[in-house]
């Protein structure tokens, strides 16, 4: 079993590997390889805040919008790797204003989601140990 503290931090470790392989090389599999590994330590992400929601299931569905679910939920991940892709592909300078605005956006989205989800381990509710008398 992994501890607590690099369990927590793996899919952040993916996503922070990805994009540093995406800005370092510009050789196809690299970036491949890099959209992969984000595109897991993203998906890790979203399958443990899903499941550490705290708000009512039906809830979640009736104030969702018209989005399926993991398009809502990969819409952020989609903005920040379609951005850091532009700025490392393109050689054209006229292309980066839209590539921050994405980036922008991304990590915008990104830390909201993480703000109204409380991105914690679910803690046990410790039960008090019963006096028996004898």
């Amino acid at each position: 079993m992994l501890p607590s503290k690099l369990y927590e931090a793996l899919p952040y470790v993916y996503i922070g590997t990805g994009v540093a392989v995406l800005l370092n090389y510009g050789n196809w599999l690299a970036v491949v390889c890099a959209l992969l590994l984000t595109l897991a330590g993203a998906v890790i992400w979203i399958l443990r805040s899903d499941n550490r929601r705290s708000d009512v299931k039906g809830a979640r569905y009736k104030y969702g919008g018209k989005l399926p679910f993991w398009y809502y939920e990969m819409l952020p991940f989609l903005c920040v790797m379609s951005a850091l892709f532009v700025f490392s592909v393109s050689k054209n300078m006229y292309f980066y204003p839209f590539a921050m605005m994405l980036l922008g956006v991304g990590t915008h989205l990104w830390l909201l989601r993480g703000s109204y989800r409380k991105h914690q381990r679910p803690q046990q509710k410790l039960q008090p140990l019963k006096y028996h008398q004898r």
